[in-house]
């Protein structure tokens, strides 16, 4: 694995620079920062952005398709931007103050600066793709419209379960769905639709990124409670009980007969949480068993994400790979 992510950032760190540089330099200094390239000042850091794991799938998913890596690389791009024109407006909306071990860009530069950036990163997505010399460049472009309207509903319903707690496990999984999984989905798809691929190939692979776009978030959600600063970007442990977050295992614990009354009972409470609260909250979701269901149903996506691109003929690396990527789905670094 190490072996692609450095093919993959070999690739897409030089396009992406020089579809940055046509942005503004006040709007490109957020994006810096936002992406670990640089302080706030806007001097040269070591870079230590994302994982590259979407761009990684959308390169695998051009190979799956029969085509080359170079194909993917409008499709790599554009994913990369609207995952992070999604973090950035999400850090807003949530209050999240740190992420990658470091203030938040709306923190640092304010509220304006940030959604004007995420803005600029989503505009970009489908800019790079119809600059593409692709023949399918349209029905890729088409992907990418559909994910971001995807990613703004389940962004929409995440907001109204701050302020209700009568939502249900499904509700909570419709949102993972259309927030998370729709993006993997496309980052998983979107290279074979560069290349060209046949349609069933497209939907296998679209169904391993669903699938695995579920697991992912499932694992967050976990981490999101359970998790680590060092594992959470400097968040603190029990985070998104402290934020009321409607997560998956939280979702649970408020529908269980024996205690989710007590539980809505801690978040009707007003203000913030105390860490007492939140101590006794996170009791109740692991009572209910809403750790070991979350944990289980990560697993069970990555089960059938593997599944879904069995029947392909893909070239053995290829299918190691998907397999490698998948296992980073699977919830087995996350804290007792």
């Amino acid at each position: 694995m190490p072996g692609i992510l450095g093919e993959v950032r070999a690739l897409v760190t030089p396009a992406m620079d020089e579809a940055l540089s046509r942005l503004s330099p006040e709007i490109r200094k957020v994006i810096d920062y936002h992406m670990g390239w640089r302080d706030a000042d806007g001097r040269p850091v070591q870079r230590r952005g994302s994982k590259s794991v979407r761009p990684a799938l959308a390169f695998l998913s051009a190979r799956a398709g029969g085509g080359e890596f170079q194909g993917a690389v409008s499709g790599a791009l554009a994913v990369e931007f609207l995952n992070n024109w999604a973090f950035l407006i999400d850090d807003v909306m949530d209050r999240d103050r740190f992420r990658r071990q470091r203030e938040t860009a709306w923190v640092v530069f304010g509220e304006g600066q940030a959604i004007c950036a995420g803005t600029a990163l989503l505009t970009l997505a489908q800019q790079v793709l119809l600059e593409s010399d692709s023949p399918t460049r349209l029905k890729a472009l088409s992907l990418t419209m559909d994910t971001s309207a995807r990613m703004l509903a389940g962004q929409t319903l995440d907001m109204t379960f701050e302020r209700r707690f009568d939502y249900t496990v499904e509700e909570s999984m419709t949102m993972t769905r259309s927030k998370t999984a729709s993006l993997m989905r496309c980052a998983t798809s979107i290279g074979a639709v560069l290349v060209g691929a046949e349609d069933k190939t497209v939907d296998a692979l679209a169904e391993f990124g669903q699938c695995l776009g579920v697991a992912f978030q499932a694992r967050d959600d976990m981490l999101g409670i359970w998790g680590t600063p060092d594992q959470t970007g400097g968040r603190p442990r029990g985070f998104d009980v402290k934020a009321r977050k409607g997560t998956l295992p939280i979702a649970l614990a408020l529908n269980d007969e024996a205690h989710g009354s007590a539980l809505r009972e801690i978040f009707a409470l007003p203000g913030e949480l105390s860490q007492a609260h939140v101590e006794r909250a996170t009791e109740l979701i692991v009572a209910t068993g809403g750790r070991e269901w979350t944990e289980d149903l990560a697993r069970r996506m990555v089960a059938q994400a593997t599944a879904a691109v069995e029947g392909l003929a893909l070239p053995d690396d290829i299918r190691a790979h998907f397999g490698q990527l998948a296992a980073m789905g699977l919830p087995d670094d996350v804290a007792r």
